[in-house]
């Protein structure tokens, strides 16, 4: 038949009888909650790994990337392809609206700080910390979906978990590994811009242009084919002022790339290690250097680590562990978003008339102060400094990062009998994170210049005390059980200082502010919790499997404090039960079923009210104050009420599913439904200001998320030396906002007061809310008597940034030591706020705006009467000035203008291999050797005019599907080489 048996005794779990089919491991370990390994065919939930191989094949900088595709069930979204940026994860979609979504990540069993801080609608790409860890040291990485895998964690993963185990030593002679890797990277796509026509406005009907000088934001102008230059002395350009064609010095007008801005990025990626040991000792000894220059010039990543690991057996019963790993992290990040101190925003705003790098691109126009700076020291620019030069940005207004970690554990085990076992770890994950930021004098942000100094600190420590033990109750029964007790505390610190009005240019201290207020926030929190999870083995075929946890938290009331999250879960292999494993069809079957609960506490300090310092807003007038002001400090009440009487959210969850091995195992299908429900949400219900309050937070809201997850892998072709395999994942998720608190229509997640991504009832978790046009009952649009379009009194539910399903599709070729391998990762639905592109289309300066200058239309609606419209109107009427421009009309644009589909189709990552032989390298030093070609976001396909729709304005946040001058998405080749010795 093929098969052939082996044992595999997995940590506390008992000894079981596992078979490979046709090379497919039926016994693979899968580390589960609290650091525990189980043999995946025992599990009775879905749980997936990712390899190594794949983790760090992938080239990305954060390992978060690399599951991009690869995961049924989870999705990944970076905020962008700037250096460090952060990326999003969400396991089986959101079920929180006011905590965090993220999964827990865990590394060698300890809980590690995920968190992402200052990033919003305006300000730089932030990273978020997982982004420390060096994809190089891990060995594997396990993903748990659900509260039947999560639950002994308790209230940490409710959202799931990663669990990540970094690679350890083994008895022998050292190995060093040297593995070095150099990537290119490019941007991959860019809003498209057009080149017909110039920086201006309609005067007295027909188009002028307006130049720099005149701080004209309008590209409404007249066609560049129709301008020359004069020749005269004039600051914005060489070349002088545009003049009508035939009045200047004979040299044509000309539309200049502002995309030449963009620079070719590189990352350099150097690893080592050496691990080795004795019988009683092992050891694990690894040193990284990663650096990056981002697509913009000056944007810079790096990171160094050091990682140690050694295991001993102190005794026959007694071991031990201790691995610390320092990291050290930061670069220059550059201003995005809506901030007209931005690079996206200064480059797509700036008309096509006006040459940004003043005769040069790139890093040379960057490195030219001419570039960006006028004679008497203000700023050229297309608005004369109204919105900052990008080329001014990435020189004069710095933001640097520096963060210091060390992330350790050391561990005791004791084995009372061969059965029995004790085992303490404490863990630590401490971080502080400095920050320099700086706009400096005749910045368009603060003309007087300004500087922040940010100073951020986190310590997490965990501990965890276990008993474990394994029994054969009966023959055909066995027994695995582990108790325990965990405490973990968290402490945050973030000091800052707010400087303004800099004495001198060029000088980013904060002592060169005249003007500084300063400002200190903590947060602190304790867990205990007590757990449990049991067992049960019958005849290798039945397994049962009881988990439950008490937590008592800090952040809920007093007096009651304390919640649970508790699990059941069953795994049926109806293939031994049935004796049927010789059946060369269906040679593996399994069922399962399970149920989970699991709570989420509260946030720090929701229970009562504290006084935090105060300010005073302006009116238009008078500008707002922030104390400590003339002399005098004061504080204030907070604004949100506090509620000693919430309690935690619960989100329960069941799921059913199989996992199936056909045709000697050279086919496998594993399915998954899911059904959860997260009910008591803790949110902030608003309140009449009367009150002295603006809200209160409460338990009000109930979300729910379904869906299902398929994945197949094949063994498509075996054919001596050459193997051609298969391996697929889809998912399916609907995600519903149930309730909200009563009185409460929607709540804003992220964005704009014009448009959000929201949560609404009944309608998909962050939906995007905002402006739209009226419509009649059944979805026409309404138009007015003078053929326009009416717009809505009332914000409208505009799309829906989920996807229907996604896929991700693995194809390897083999040959011998040559291996292809491609990634595509396919999206289908999904919508999007391209607000990057309503903005371009009100300033004149996109495709489209310039297409559509001599349209005539009749919008497809009715009137208000409920006859159809058949009213023309011009989309550009220059007679009535710039408001007679179809996108000037509505202002910035409506919201429902800007909405489109992110469907896409990716090559997300395409490698070739290859690895030397033993017969080449022979007798040498040299025990291995590998060289990786590796491309990253090679094509894309989407109808999604902005730049690459996987990408998200607000970061990591609860909030999506906003993009709004975002700094674009890369492409990456790389080569890698890879030597063991």
């Amino acid at each position: 038949t093929g098969y052939t048996e082996k044992q595999v005794e997995l940590g506390v779990s008992n000894v079981v009888d596992v078979v490979l089919l046709e090379g497919i491991d039926l016994g693979e370990v899968v580390v589960t909650a609290i650091g525990l390994e189980s043999n995946r065919a025992q599990l009775g939930y879905a749980v997936q790994n990712v390899d190594a191989d794949e983790i760090v094949g992938s080239t990305e900088t954060s390992l978060l990337n690399a599951l991009a595709g690869k995961v049924a069930g989870v999705s990944v979204i970076s905020s962008s392809g700037s250096p460090g940026s952060s990326t999003s994860v969400r396991i089986r979609g959101s079920v929180s609206i006011g905590r965090s979504n993220s999964p827990l990540f865990v590394v060698d069993g300890v809980p590690i700080d995920n968190s992402e801080v200052g990033n919003g609608v305006d300000g730089v790409d932030q990273s978020n910390r997982a982004i420390d860890i060096n994809p190089n040291d891990i060995a594997s990485m396990t993903v748990l979906k659900g509260p039947s895998a999560t639950a002994l964690y308790g209230v940490r993963a409710a959202n799931g978990a990663v669990i990540i185990t970094t690679k350890s030593g083994s008895s022998g002679a050292p190995v060093i590994n040297v593995t070095a890797r150099y990537s290119l990277d490019e941007v991959n796509k860019l809003p498209e811009r057009q080149s017909t026509y110039s920086q201006g406005r309609p005067v007295g009907g027909s188009p002028v242009w307006r130049g720099p000088h005149t701080g004209e934001g309008f590209t409404w102008g007249p066609a560049i084919a129709n301008l020359e230059f004069d020749g005269s002395a004039y600051d914005y350009d060489l070349n002088g002022r545009l003049v009508a064609k035939g009045s200047g010095n004979g040299v044509p007008a000309r539309a200049y790339d502002v995309y030449d801005f963009f620079v070719p990025g590189s990352t350099y990626d150097l690893n080592a290690s050496v691990a080795g040991g004795t019988d009683f000792m092992r050891y694990f000894v690894s040193s990284a250097r990663l650096s990056s220059q981002g697509t913009s010039p000056n944007a810079t990543f790096d990171r160094t680590s050091f990682r140690v690991k050694v295991d001993a057996d102190l005794s026959d019963r007694l071991v031990a562990s201790i691995s610390a790993n320092y990291v050290n992290s930061g670069g220059f990040r550059v201003q995005r978003g809506s901030n007209i101190s931005g690079i996206m925003l200064g480059l797509l705003r700036n008309t096509p008339t006006f040459d940004t790098g003043n005769g040069k691109i790139g890093k040379n126009a960057a490195d030219d102060p001419a570039t960006y700076l006028l004679p008497n020291g203000t700023q050229r620019s297309y608005r004369a400094g109204i919105y900052d030069s990008p080329y001014w940005t990435v020189n004069k207004n710095p933001f640097i990062d520096n963060v210091n970690r060390i992330i350790g554990y050391a561990s005791l085990g004791y084995n009372f009998t061969d059965w029995l076992k004790l085992s303490y770890k404490i863990g630590t994950d401490h971080y502080t994170d400095r920050r320099n930021s700086a706009f400096d004098i005749n910045s368009a942000t603060a003309r007087d210049g300004a500087v922040n100094q940010t100073m951020i600190s986190n310590t997490d420590i965990n501990q965890d005390l276990l008993l474990s033990g394994t029994r054969n109750i009966l023959e055909n029964l066995s027994f695995a059980g582990t108790v325990g007790g965990n405490i973990f505390t968290t402490d945050y610190y973030n000091q800052n200082s707010d400087g303004t009005t800099l004495s001198a240019p060029d000088f980013y201290h904060i002592s060169n502010a005249s003007d500084v207020v300063s400002g200190e926030a903590i947060a602190r929190k304790r867990l205990y919790g007590v757990f449990g999870t049991f067992d049960f083995n019958y005849h290798n075929y039945l397994f049962l499997n009881l988990t439950a946890r008490n937590d008592w938290s800090s952040s809920l009331p007093v007096d009651n404090n304390t919640f649970q999250s508790y699990s059941a879960s069953l795994g049926f292999a109806f293939t031994d039960a049935l004796g049927i494993q010789n059946n060369p069809i269906l040679p593996y079957g399994k069922l399962r079923a399970s149920y989970g609960v699991v709570g989420n506490d509260a946030p720090n300090y929701a229970t009562s009210n504290y006084f935090g310092q105060a300010s005073s807003g302006g009116d238009g007038f008078i500008t707002g104050i922030s104390y400590p002001a003339y002399g005098t400090n004061a504080f204030e009440r907070n604004t949100s009420l506090g509620n000693n009487q919430i309690v935690p959210e619960k989100t329960t969850t069941w799921e059913v599913g199989g996992e199936f091995k056909f045709l000697k195992g050279r086919l496998g299908l594993d399915v998954t439904y899911f059904s959860s429900e997260s009910e008591d949400q803790i949110i902030a219900v608003d309140l009449p200001a009367s009150t002295g309050f603006t809200s209160v937070i409460q338990n009000a809201g109930r979300i729910s998320n379904k869906g299902w997850e398929i994945i197949l892998d094949a063994s498509l072709v075996r054919v001596g030396d050459f193997t051609w395999d298969v391996a697929a994942n889809y998912t399916s998720i609907k995600n519903v906002v149930e309730e909200l608190a009563e009185g409460v229509d929607n709540i804003g997640l992220a964005g704009f007061t014009s448009t959000q991504s929201a949560v609404i009832p009944g309608q998909p978790y962050g939906v995007i809310w905002g402006d739209g046009f009226q419509r009649t009952g059944n979805g026409t649009l309404l138009i007015g008597g003078n053929g326009w379009p009416l717009a809505s009194p009332d914000k409208l539910i505009l799309g829906n940034p989920n996807p229907d399903f996604t896929v991700g599709i693995r194809n390897t070729f083999a040959y011998k030591s040559i291996k292809i391998s491609g990634l595509l990762d396919i999206r289908q639905g999904g919508d999007q706020w391209c607000g990057t592109c309503g903005i371009m289309n009100y300033f004149g300066v996109s495709q489209q705006s310039a297409d559509e200058r001599n349209d005539v239309v009749i919008f497809d609606g009715v009137t208000e009467d409920g006859s159809l419209n058949n009213t023309p109107v011009a989309l550009a009427d220059p007679a009535v000035g710039v408001n007679g421009y179809y996108r000037v009309r509505y202002g910035f644009g409506y919201s429902e203008m800007e909405i489109f589909d992110t469907s896409w189709l990716r090559l997300r990552e395409l490698t070739l291999s290859y690895a030397l032989s033993s017969a080449l390298l022979g007798n040498s030093f040299l025990k291995g050797a590998e060289i990786l070609f590796t491309g990253r976001n090679l094509w894309l396909q989407t109808d999604y005019p902005g730049i690459d729709p996987e990408t998200n304005l607000t970061g990591a946040s609860n909030g999506f599907g906003l993009d709004y001058f975002n700094q674009p998405n890369t492409r990456s080749y790389s080569a890698t080489v890879k030597l063991t010795f």
